[in-house]
C-alpha cells in the first residue's frame, strides 16, 4: 500500500505541500531573531543596541548566497540540494541555542543566512520545476505567502512557546520542525527516484527542441528586476517607519501594535491565496496593480497625517496587506513570465534583491525621518520619497508588459 502510494502522481503533490512548509519555516526561522535578538546578545554579555547584528548577520549571509546559488533543470540535483540545505539550517538552528559567546551566536546566524538563502532558492526552483505549466502561477503565489503566515501566525506562537523558558526554546522547536520535514523529505526522495528520473528525461527531450520563447532576454531579465526591487523597497522604506511612527508620535500600546501585525500577516495570506486561485488577464492585471499603488499612496498620506491612533493602526493594517499583495503578484508574474532558463537565473536574483531592497529600505527610512520641534518625528521627506517610489512602480511593470519584445 505505501509503494503504491508513494508510486502514484500523489507523490509530486505531496512533494509540492513540503516545499510550502519549507518555506514557511525559512520565515520562521528568519523573522524570530527579531523578538528574540536582545534578549539573546544580553544573555551573551553583549550590549542590547548589538542586538541589531544578529539580524543583519542573516539577512546579509542569506542575500549573498542568494547571488552564489543557481538552480537547475534537474529535478533530482535540486532535490538531493533540497536535502541538503534543510540538513545545514536544521543544525546551525539547533547550535544557534547551544553556543556561548555573541561574536560566536553571529557568526552562527550568518552560516544559518547561508544555508536560509540557499534552500530558498533551490526549494522554490524545485517547487517550479515539478509543477505543470497550469499551475506555476499559483504555486509560485502560495510559496511567497509563506512570509505574511509567517509572521502573522508562526513568530506570535513561537513567542507564546518560548515565553517563561527562555529564547531557546524558541529556535528548539523550530530545528526541531526542520528536523522533522528533512526526515520526511528524504523519504520522498528515495521514494520518487524512479519518478525523478522519467521526469528529467522529458524535460530533456523539450530542451532539445528550442524554440523563440526559449531564448535568454538580457533586457527582460534586467527590467524585472529593477520592477522587483523597487516594488519590495517603496513597501520597506514605509513599513520599518511606521511602527516607529505609531509607538513614538501616537504612544500605540504593545498589544494593539501586535494585533496590527497579526491582522495584516493574516491579511495579506488570504489576499494572496484569493489571487494564486484567480485567472487575470494582462489588462485587468495592470489595473490591479494602480489599484493597489493608489491604495497604498491613500494610506502612507492618512496613517501618518492622522493623529487618531485607530485611523492610523487601521491604514498600517491596510498598507501591509495591499503592498505584499502587490510585491507578491509582481513577483509571480515575472518569474513566470520569463524563459525557463532566466527563470531559474531570477529565482536567485530575487531572493537576493529581498534582503538587500529590505536592507536598504529600513536605512533610506530612517535616513529620511528628522526631528520635529516637539518631541514627535517628522516623516514629511520619508512620505514624499515614498509616494514616488510606489507610484514608479507600475509605470516600470507597464513599460516590462508593454514591450513585445525586450
Amino acid at each position: 500500500m505505501l509503494t503504491s502510494s508513494f508510486s502514484s502522481p500523489r507523490l509530486f503533490t505531496y512533494n509540492k505541500y513540503i516545499c510550502f512548509v519549507i518555506q514557511f519555516l525559512i520565515a520562521l526561522d528568519a523573522l524570530i531573531i527579531v523578538p528574540f535578538s536582545s534578549s539573546m546578545a544580553i544573555q551573551a554579555n553583549a550590549s542590547a543596541s548589538q542586538s541589531g547584528y544578529l539580524t543583519s548577520a542573516y539577512a546579509l549571509a542569506a542575500g549573498i548566497t542568494c547571488l552564489v546559488i543557481k538552480g537547475s533543470q534537474d529535478i533530482a540535483r535540486e532535490k538531493n540540494r533540497v536535502v541538503f540545505f534543510l540538513f545545514g539550517i536544521t543544525v546551525m538552528t539547533i547550535l544557534t541555542t547551544i553556543v556561548e559567546g555573541f561574536n560566536l551566536l553571529v557568526f552562527t546566524r550568518a552560516l544559518t543566512g547561508l544555508f536560509g538563502g540557499a534552500l530558498a532558492v533551490v526549494n522554490f526552483n524545485y517547487l517550479l520545476l515539478i509543477s505543470d505549466r497550469d499551475n506555476k502561477k499559483k504555486n509560485t503565489a502560495i510559496l511567497l505567502s509563506t512570509f505574511p503566515l509567517a509572521l502573522a501566525l508562526g513568530v506570535p506562537t513561537i513567542i507564546l512557546i518560548s515565553s517563561g523558558s527562555g529564547w531557546q526554546l524558541g529556535f528548539q522547536v523550530v530545528g526541531g520542525a526542520f528536523s522533522i520535514v528533512t526526515l520526511i523529505f528524504t523519504v520522498l526522495l528515495m521514494a520518487s527516484f524512479k519518478q525523478l528520473r522519467l521526469l528529467n528525461h522529458s524535460l530533456t527531450e523539450v530542451k532539445q527542441t528550442p524554440t523563440a520563447d526559449t531564448i535568454s532576454n538580457g533586457k527582460a531579465m534586467f527590467l524585472s528586476a529593477v520592477v522587483m526591487f523597487t516594488a519590495i523597497l517603496s513597501t520597506f522604506v514605509v513599513s520599518t517607519q511606521y511602527p516607529v511612527m505609531l509607538t513614538i508620535n501616537l504612544n500605540i500600546s504593545e498589544q494593539l501594535l501586535s494585533l496590527c501585525y497579526t491582522l495584516s500577516g493574516l491579511g495579506s495570506f488570504i489576499a494572496i491565496q484569493y489571487y494564486a486561485r484567480t485567472k487575470n488577464r494582462d489588462f485587468s492585471l495592470k489595473k490591479l496593480i494602480v489599484l493597489l499603488s493608489l491604495i497604498m499612496v491613500t494610506t502612507v498620506g492618512v496613517g501618518f497625517k492622522t493623529v487618531d491612533i485607530y485611523s492610523a493602526a487601521t491604514a498600517f493594517v491596510i498598507f501591509i496587506i495591499v503592498s505584499s499583495t502587490r510585491t507578491i503578484i509582481l513577483i509571480t508574474e515575472l518569474v513566470n513570465a520569463l524563459t525557463p532558463q532566466d527563470r531559474v537565473r531570477m529565482i536567485s536574483l530575487q531572493n537576493s534583491l529581498q534582503h538587500f531592497a529590505v536592507g536598504l529600505g529600513g536605512a533610506l527610512g530612517s535616513l529620511l525621518v528628522t526631528q520635529g520641534l516637539d518631541s514627535n518625528l517628522d516623516f514629511t521627506t520619508m512620505i514624499y520619497v515614498a509616494i514616488v517610489l510606489i507610484i514608479s512602480t507600475p509605470g516600470l511593470f507597464w513599460i516590462k508588459t508593454s514591450m513585445k519584445r525586450l
